[in-house]
């Protein structure tokens, strides 16, 4: 019977932001610097984005009539639903005549994930570094790597940026 033989070692590694960023204008500013960046020789391509909010419905004596969620592929499309969803006809038709919608702050939630290949030299030999990043509202993950090299490269870009401290 054959047996398995390992062939790579998978690492995680993730940063916490002590303060989440704080609006989708800056958190998208993070993603296209990530996205640009070529001083940390990293090949990525977007493998998936998220933006969600959180419409609460109130009927016309203040009480919980609901909520929606909405899931979108890009900011715009968020803003353009949360617009949409929040409107008097969407609150009336969920809460009644003289219902309201509100989405708070704290309603938005932002995530994207990379796919990347970072190549790495170790004792004259090559080798290449396969893995995952994913930036979201208040944390930063890079799931899958192996080697120290590439968490020391993308940990020295997210020392650089402002919004990730």
């Amino acid at each position: 019977m054959a047996d398995f033989t390992e062939t790579s070692i998978s690492r995680n590694a993730k940063r916490v932001f002590t303060t989440p960023i704080a609006d989708v204008a800056t958190f998208n500013e993070v993603v296209e610097a990530f996205k640009n960046d070529e001083t940390m020789n990293i090949i990525k391509s977007l493998s998936s984005a998220t933006y969600k909010c959180r419409i609460e419905y109130k009927d016309a004596a203040g009480e919980d009539a609901g909520y929606a969620l909405f899931y979108g592929a890009s900011t715009e499309n968020m803003n353009d639903m949360a617009t949409l969803l929040a409107g008097t006809e969407a609150a009336e038709t969920a809460g009644g005549v003289g219902a309201s919608a509100a989405i708070g702050a704290d309603d938005y939630h932002w995530l994207v994930k990379f796919s990347c290949t970072k190549n790495i030299t170790i004792d004259g030999k090559n080798y290449e570094d396969t893995f995952t990043v994913t930036i979201g509202q208040d944390y930063m993950l890079i799931s899958g790597f192996t080697y120290d090299a590439t968490r020391d490269a993308i940990e020295t870009w997210a020392d650089a940026q402002a919004a990730l401290a």
